[in-house]
């Protein structure tokens, strides 16, 4: 009988529920993946390659270019992540996609602190704001991990 409706074209009720249920689950997985491979882009490709292949003052240039843009896009994508989490999982899912949104938004706003403590050869500000971006990744890139591996064994 399952056969019979498959050849029908016709799913059941519960298989279209199913196959709904599927698609939410792997946009909200999609969203954390998305978000994992721009911080392993940055982080691994990037960053280190910029130094080396481009002179102190391109170097800066191009980071200040790259940065607001990469947290920019982490959030986008964490506020899909709040919607869906919000519209059709758990109270703590939307909780953990408010983490990220809250991360990369301190990311982003830091930004020009950073770039003056730079300029102006504020070592210590700089090197705090430089750490505390590290650290936002680094929060970005757990909640991402720990969603991934929560709703895939939800």
């Amino acid at each position: 009988s399952a056969l019979s409706r498959r050849r029908s074209g016709f799913d059941s009720p519960s298989d279209r529920h199913l196959n709904m249920n599927i698609v939410i689950l792997s946009l909200l997985i999609l969203c954390y993946s998305l978000v994992l491979g721009i911080i392993f882009a940055q982080v691994l490709l990037t960053a280190p390659v910029v130094f080396k292949v481009l002179d102190d003052q391109n170097a800066s240039n191009f980071l200040r270019k790259i940065f607001p843009r990469y947290y920019l896009l982490i959030l986008l994508i964490a506020l899909v992540a709040l919607l869906i989490s919000y519209l059709f999982f758990k109270t703590i899912d939307a909780y953990f996609a408010l983490v990220a949104i809250v991360f990369a938004l301190i990311g982003f706003l830091i930004i020009p602190v950073t770039n003056i403590a730079k300029d102006r050869g504020w070592e210590k500000l700089f090197k705090f704001f430089h750490n505390l971006s590290v650290f936002n990744t680094l929060v970005i890139f757990i909640v991402s991990v720990v969603q991934i591996v929560r709703v895939t064994y939800l």
